[in-house]
């Protein structure tokens, strides 16, 4: 294969401003477990570490584009989970896919790195849409990321956008592969009652949020990505 097609995400915190310095800089933090916890669900998914900048931006660089969009929903998930009655987490991610010029690579300072798929995150970002939350900005030669662009990735956000913390955290579950007796036993205990969620909670929560229809999504996309970019790259 003469190049490898990258990802790179590009994001930032939703709603910053209104977060005390504590809130996004615990946001910030959050975001960089994440992407931590995904490599080890996803070995050799990523490169290097999620880099951050400012107080409320971040990006990301995946070695496997077919997960980018999956790694988007895992990083929302994840941050949104943290969302209680003071604070609404959430962050804009905009997907760009393509090539990265290898000896440019900055694994500690990923944002140094250069390329079009870089470009592309970062102009996808700043086209967002002002109440989107998830952009795909795909490689224009590649069939697959055109449909994805233009039709799965803008029903994929409403969906997203309108969960509940409760039900982020056990679609986060799912992403990272726990059962639904895993998610519930990870879950923190219940202030007013001292217990965790049950099983059936959990269930009810991922039924609540279509788990099982955004999981058929994603599993598609992943497979229909895939096979377009071995495809272009072995032409």
């Amino acid at each position: 294969m003469r190049n490898k097609p990258y990802a790179v995400l590009t994001g930032d915190l939703v709603k910053s401003s209104r977060m005390s310095p504590a809130q996004s800089t615990s946001a910030m933090e959050c975001l960089r477990q994440l992407a931590k916890e995904f490599e080890s669900v996803y070995p050799d998914s990523t490169i290097g570490q999620l880099d951050t900048f400012r107080h409320d931006s971040w990006q990301w660089l995946l070695a496997k584009p077919e997960l980018a969009l999956r790694a988007a929903v895992f990083m929302r998930t994840g941050l949104r989970s943290l969302s209680d009655r003071n604070v609404k987490f959430d962050t804009r991610v905009a997907i760009g896919t393509g090539t990265v010029e290898t000896e440019t690579i900055v694994e500690h300072r990923i944002s140094d790195s250069r390329g079009s798929a870089f470009t592309r995150s970062g102009k996808a970002l700043d086209a967002m849409k002002k109440y989107s939350r998830l952009a795909y900005a795909a490689e224009s030669d590649i069939a697959a990321e055109r449909w994805l662009a233009g039709g799965l990735v803008p029903l994929l956000d409403c969906v997203v956008t309108v969960w509940t913390p409760i039900e982020a955290r056990a679609v986060h579950g799912a992403l990272r592969g726990w059962t639904q007796e895993e998610t519930a036993e990870r879950w923190p205990i219940l202030s007013k009652t001292g217990e965790r969620r049950t099983r059936q909670a959990v269930r009810d929560s991922l039924r609540r949020a279509h788990w099982n229809t955004v999981q058929e999504a994603l599993e598609f996309a992943e497979e229909k990505i895939k096979a377009s970019y071995e495809a272009y790259y072995e032409k």
